[in-house]
């Protein structure tokens, strides 16, 4: 039997990249060398995407969700609005220890916990320091620190903050790290792995002795850092190869419409959170009334989402006429 037919009835890599001998990631629908070239990617036989390297790394205690996933190219000034967006968040952080998924009311009272009061100090550090050989250097080893909390056994609590400040020296690292330093696989498998674990970790039931108030911020900031978490994975891939790697999972995550209640005082709070049932929809049918211009004065956090996930800014959104507007 001749051998040729056999090697292109196995062969995983696909056409380009074998004919070029280069290593291929066999990632669908393109890999990300013909990606990065633009051009055709085809496969001899489609890869298996639970193969793919993007799920290397994460842990095998964390279920997975849907291995479908969609590549997603957008424009170069969508992709410097989101990375100016995600770097300004430590800068907010500093100034008030308060961000679009880290709020100062989880800790009434009393200190914040250690991970967020280091993190919170590299925020200050970040705001005002113009040395970033130094920075540099500090953010990947608090990004190590960070990694191995969050794999050894801590509560909740512990994970949360570990994770918030993760993701804050990840903004940090996005927003001063040269773009031509090659991508890490390891730290996309990171931030997919952290979104996963608080996933499953957070709990069903909230505590009876919390404040209506206090039970919806605990709430809403794991439903926010994991989003987040999910977000800095698209922009981190965007600012390294130009696009961007989702699943169904990110789309399918749970989001609270009513996001002025992030910024409402206690007095106030009470006023807004009638029918809490009805508030809560998908990450993909809030994303998309961004898009079609059903929600007007967009926060800042509701910009993120509308770039991240549509690759829209909100000056392109047309929003309908209202009954009565003039011809």
């Amino acid at each position: 039997m001749d051998p040729k037919p056999l090697q292109m009835t196995l062969r995983r890599a696909c056409q380009a990249c074998a004919r070029g001998k280069r290593r291929c990631d066999q990632r669908w629908p393109r890999c990300s060398r013909c990606q990065g070239r633009r051009i055709n990617c085809e496969y001899a036989n489609v890869p298996l995407t639970a193969e793919s390297p993007a799920n290397a790394g994460t842990s095998p205690s964390i279920p997975r969700p849907l291995q479908m996933e969609i590549v997603k190219g957008y424009e170069q000034r969508i992709i410097s609005l989101l990375v100016t967006g995600v770097s300004s968040l430590p800068l907010l952080f500093a100034e008030s220890m308060k961000t679009h998924f880290i709020h100062p009311e989880l800790w009434p009272g009393k200190l914040a916990p250690p991970p967020i009061q280091d993190v919170h100090a590299i925020c200050q550090l970040y705001a005002h320091s113009n040395n970033t050989t130094i920075l540099l250097a500090l953010l990947k080893q608090t990004l190590a620190y960070h990694h191995r909390r969050i794999s050894s056994h801590v509560d909740f609590e512990g994970l949360l903050a570990s994770a918030q400040a993760l993701l804050l020296t990840q903004c940090m690292l996005i927003g001063i790290e040269n773009p031509s330093i090659p991508y890490s696989e390891a730290n996309h498998a990171l931030l997919l792995a952290v979104s996963h674990k608080l996933w499953q970790q957070a709990p069903i039931q909230l505590p009876s002795t919390l404040s209506p108030r206090r039970a919806w911020i605990l709430a809403e900031s794991v439903r926010r850092t994991i989003i987040v978490g999910f977000m800095l994975r698209s922009v981190y891939s965007l600012k390294k190869r130009n696009y961007s790697v989702r699943t169904p999972f990110v789309d399918s995550l749970p989001f609270d419409i009513r996001t002025s209640l992030w910024d409402e005082t206690s007095d106030s709070f009470i006023n807004g959170v009638d029918n809490p049932a009805d508030s809560i929809v998908s990450l993909h049918q809030y994303s998309g009334m961004l898009e079609n211009g059903l929600v007007h004065g967009i926060p800042p956090f509701g910009g993120l989402i509308l770039a991240a996930c549509r690759g829209k800014a909100v000056e392109d959104i047309p929003y309908p006429s209202l009954p009565g507007d003039a011809l």
